[in-house]
């Protein structure tokens, strides 16, 4: 494998909790409290260094203790970690998450002022590193005008979208045929897309759609229904394998860098997404974003 990969996006601190029982609403639930390094960027960027991916990651933090030890962890992955800047006065962005016992989040709160500090004139000053990479990935962390600035300088570099969530996906709804390939979920395709999906009929109109606008790889998650993509006139569905689901949090970071290693391998577009759920389900298995014995061994080894 060869390339090269940037990764513009947010660092968070996760605070995870998950009940033991069914969630009661306005009542304390006794259950167990994780905290670990998240963020939708900084999960893509791990599991691209831990499956041997070089990769820069551009990103803020704030100066605390915890913005730090990411910056470090990340480090000893061997990921440049030179662009991601502290930011004095600030603290580092939190995203906290309430699970129910299945494990699927029920509900989620984020503070990601510290991000906004990312503007148009750091990505001009970077565009130079940028145009000499392989692939981008954009989170919608960003904000919209830093998106359709980065989008417009970065014309000759294959872009890969995350959108994050449904409220933050709009910002891209106005540049998504700038970007090679999109990974969104059912929800944040149908905000991009203005139209619901309800079937599989929707999903492949849905998937012309953005093939029309100018993507070339389509991936929608279908939650437990697994994956559609669609590169051109291939697409299809694909199913998900049973898994033990420790939690859901950072299943769909490990999709996005699996379908990295797949466009860097030049992998067609079904065999990107057979690798993509893997990950994905590798993911399932940990209570943590990011499953810790992830390798570029074990997630080829069922392909």
């Amino acid at each position: 494998m060869a390339g090269k990969v940037a990764v513009i996006g947010g660092i968070t601190i996760d605070v995870e909790g998950k009940p033991d029982l069914d969630l009661q609403y306005q009542d304390s639930n006794p259950g167990e409290i994780r905290i670990s390094y998240g963020g939708v960027g900084r999960n893509i960027t791990e599991n691209l260094g831990r499956l041997g991916v070089p990769v820069t990651f551009i990103s803020r933090i704030g100066d605390d203790f915890m913005g730090l030890s990411i910056k470090e962890a990340l480090a000893e992955l061997s990921v440049d970690v030179e662009h991601i800047k502290v930011i004095k006065g600030k603290s580092t962005a939190m995203y906290l998450s309430i699970l129910n016992i299945l494990g699927d989040m029920e509900l989620g709160i984020c503070n990601m002022d510290v991000l906004d500090q990312i503007s148009k004139e750091d990505i001009e000053d970077l565009v130079p590193l940028l145009k000499e990479m392989d692939m981008v990935l954009l989170d919608t962390n960003l904000s919209e005008e830093v998106l359709e600035y980065a989008t417009e300088r970065l014309k000759e570099v294959p872009l890969f979208l995350d959108p994050v969530s449904v409220v933050k996906a709009v910002k891209a709804k106005d540049l998504i045929g700038r970007f090679h390939t999109i990974k969104p979920n059912r929800a944040e395709a149908e905000a991009i897309y203005g139209k619901s999906i309800l079937s599989e009929e929707d999903l492949k109109e849905a998937g012309d759609w953005f093939i029309n606008q100018g993507v070339k790889r389509v991936f929608i998650s279908l939650s437990m229904g697994g994956v559609y993509y669609q590169e051109g006139k291939e697409k299809g569905i694909i199913e998900p394998k049973s898994s033990e689901i420790a939690s859901a949090t950072g299943a769909g970071d490990a999709f996005s860098a699996a379908a990295i290693l797949g466009f860097l391998n030049k992998y067609d577009v079904r065999k990107t997404a057979e690798i993509a759920m893997r990950a994905s389900r590798l993911s399932l298995e940990t209570k943590v974003p990011v499953n810790p014995e992830l390798t570029l061994d074990k997630l080829l080894e069922e392909v």
